[in-house]
């Protein structure tokens, strides 16, 4: 019988890590949960004033919601909280999972590392990690727009720059706000004092971590994504 894996995409903002997600979970068939839509989809739903309370302690939604989108990190029971009854659902489907945009902190994911193990054996967990210098990821985030429908980001090329409907879904383009350059810049700070760690922390724990250069075109990116998947065993 065929174990359950899981793929693990990380990457600093404006790394490319979603579109190649997207691209790698429709061509394996994979379920692609996003964190950020995940926590979207529950700020969305929240009303004026929210709590839950996540393992004796209270987290106001509208603060969270605020510290998300001014490019600061959600606080890290709540994110786990979320994920963790995110995976609880697809593990009924029983496929493999692509997580994209988690944990983002050590503190993320040490309180379901032992939930995850339970499910996942350590040789069936891979970490791609894309590797793109700070500058380029600020470039990349100030020209990158999502459809307003379904959120598909577009690819930045000159032959999408006059585009203002989604090819997909055929919603308006927009630019998030948390594509601004100062949320950016807060997003690339954070991602380095907080984010980086976990890498150290799963390579301690046994977990493959394949290291990918993002430089380079979509599909020259992708080639080299899909190589360390297909060499994982998908």
């Amino acid at each position: 019988m065929k174990n359950n894996k899981l793929v693990i995409f990380f990457g600093p903002p404006g790394s490319g890590k979603g579109t190649q997600a997207s691209l790698l979970a429709d061509k394996k068939k994979l379920f692609h949960l996003e964190a950020s839509k995940a926590l979207e989809r529950r700020f969305s739903k929240s009303k004026s004033g929210e709590e839950v309370e996540i393992g004796g302690e209270n987290y106001n939604l509208n603060e969270q919601k605020k510290r998300w989108k001014e490019g600061l990190l959600c606080e890290d029971g709540f994110v786990a909280f979320v994920i963790k009854e995110k995976i609880k659902s697809i593990q009924k489907t029983e496929e493999d999972v692509l997580l994209d945009g988690y944990p983002r902190t050590v503190k993320q994911l040490d309180p379901i590392m032992d939930f995850i193990f339970s499910i996942y054996n350590v040789d069936d967990i891979l970490v791609i990690a894309l590797k793109v210098e700070e500058e380029e990821s600020i470039k990349r985030n100030q020209k990158r727009r999502v459809c307003s429908l379904m959120r598909h980001p577009i690819i930045n090329v000159p032959e999408t720059e006059n585009l203002t409907i989604c090819p997909i879904d055929g919603s308006l383009l927009q630019k998030r706000e948390l594509d601004q350059e100062e949320v950016i810049r807060v997003r690339l700070q954070e991602f380095k004092i907080r984010t980086l760690p976990v890498l150290d922390y799963l390579s301690d724990k046994g977990v493959s971590i394949s290291y990918v250069d993002g430089k380079g075109t979509v599909a020259d990116v992708f080639s080299r994504v899909l190589k360390n998947a297909e060499d994982f065993g998908l």
